[in-house]
């Protein structure tokens, strides 16, 4: 990091996300409230300290009402461990004003400890409004670039400022990992933002070489790495359990 720049740390729910090793997160993916509960009992018992919503899985998301029981319910039996809502057009296409209300009513209701919205959507809902009740309610914004795997390591370092620009506490680059020198490109442009900018960063690869990337997060500055619990998560992740010890083996800090 620059001479002069300090990183500001970032608090979802418990969890502070700042430099250092990465805190472990788990996606949830249940289709109904049943199947989501269950997953996050699941996640209860083991060493994850995130959980992420990805709420185009999820069968009754156009009923808010219904997807506010659910969230309440959800964090509920998760205690502690924050929820954070994945909101990505790339999963589930909606019309910017099913979006952006869809946000804004589960930042009303402080259902979730923050939400990550896909950037694709910020010119096109009332983002200055959804912001600005997120600070007054104390939830953190997310914002996400889903990019090419044929994106350079500048492309992916401009995705990362883009979004600090535009007001993010958080900025997740996430591209598929098709070879090595994918997941190699992404985590280099990680370290690079990381030197280049103060909010906490989160680089994510799909596929199964995403596990390389998560267990190097405390090397390239990235604040969460995903792993899975039992069949909960993606398939191709790490184990909790290993991605924890893996982390810790790698810790470049003392007692980390």
């Amino acid at each position: 990091m620059k001479a002069g720049m300090i990183l500001k740390t970032v608090t979802i729910g418990t969890v502070t996300l700042s430099t250092g090793m990465p805190k472990i997160g788990v996606v949830l993916s249940g289709s109904n409230r049943q199947a989501l509960l269950g997953q996050a009992a699941q996640v209860l018992s083991s060493a994850a300290q995130v959980v992420i919503w990805r709420l185009a899985a999820y069968q009754e998301f156009d009923n808010r009402a219904e997807l506010i029981n659910t969230a309440t319910q959800l964090q509920q039996v998760l205690g502690t461990i924050p929820v954070i809502a994945d909101f990505q057009t790339d999963q589930k296409p909606m019309s910017a004003t099913d979006y952006g209300q869809t946000c804004l009513t589960l930042v009303n209701n402080r259902a979730v400890a923050a939400v990550d919205i896909d950037f694709t959507m910020v010119n096109q809902i009332d983002y200055e409004n959804l912001t600005n009740q997120m600070r007054t309610n104390q939830i953190a914004l997310l914002l996400s670039q889903t990019l090419p795997a044929t994106s350079s390591t500048t492309d992916l370092v401009a995705a990362y400022t883009e979004m600090a620009a535009a007001g993010a506490d958080i900025a997740r680059v996430t591209i598929e990992g098709q070879d090595a020198s994918v997941v190699l490109r992404l985590m280099t442009a990680t370290a690079t933002a990381r030197q280049q900018l103060t909010l906490p960063l989160i680089a994510t690869v799909t596929g199964a070489l995403g596990r390389f990337n998560s267990v190097c997060g405390q090397l390239t500055g990235s604040a969460l790495a995903f792993g899975r619990v039992g069949r909960v998560g993606e398939l191709n992740q790490l184990p909790v359990s290993q991605l924890k010890q893996a982390l810790q083996i790698l810790s470049t800090v003392e007692g980390a």
